[in-house]
This record gives C-alpha cells, sequence and structure tokens, in this order.
C-alpha cells in the first residue's frame, strides 16, 4: 500500500483553502499531493507512513502526518492514550 492513489485532498470551499493556506503557510493541496505535512514539514509521506486507515483519511483532511496527528489528538506511538 505505497500509492498515493486513496490520498487524495479532499475537497473545502475556496475561504476555506485560504484560510488554512493563511495559517499553514502553503496551500493544503498542494502539500498533501506532493506528500508533505502542513504541520512540521516532514516529506516523502506515503500510505504506509499511517498507522491505519483512519489516519489515512485524516491526512486527506488536514494534511497532517502520524506523529502531528498523535500530538494534535493526544494519541501515543502505539495508538492509545496520551502521548505523554
Amino acid at each position: 500500500m505505497d500509492t498515493m492513489d486513496t490520498m487524495n485532498p479532499t475537497n473545502k470551499s475556496q475561504p476555506m483553502e485560504d484560510l488554512l493556506a493563511i495559517l499553514g503557510g502553503s496551500p493544503r493541496k498542494e502539500v498533501i499531493t506532493e506528500g508533505r505535512c502542513t504541520s512540521c514539514e516532514t516529506d516523502s509521506i506515503t500510505e504506509d507512513s499511517f498507522r491505519d486507515a483512519l489516519s489515512i483519511k485524516e491526512y486527506t483532511i488536514s494534511g497532517m502526518c502520524q506523529k502531528c496527528q498523535d500530538d494534535f489528538f493526544g494519541v501515543s506511538e502505539d495508538g492509545h492514550g496520551d502521548p505523554n
């Protein structure tokens, strides 16, 4: 599962895309299409970079890599509980 076929950016309204670009510093769709993270600028992200299908779906919405998702949602590396 190393293709980007299922990792296409979700559609958002243009005002939302504009806001996210201001907040993130780069256009969200561009970052996701290039396999980068909107939060930490990690690159070379593939489907194999994620724990499960839900994490991949979140990437198509937010553009956050697995580590940034875990930090944001308070999940440890094993997928449970608080990372701290």
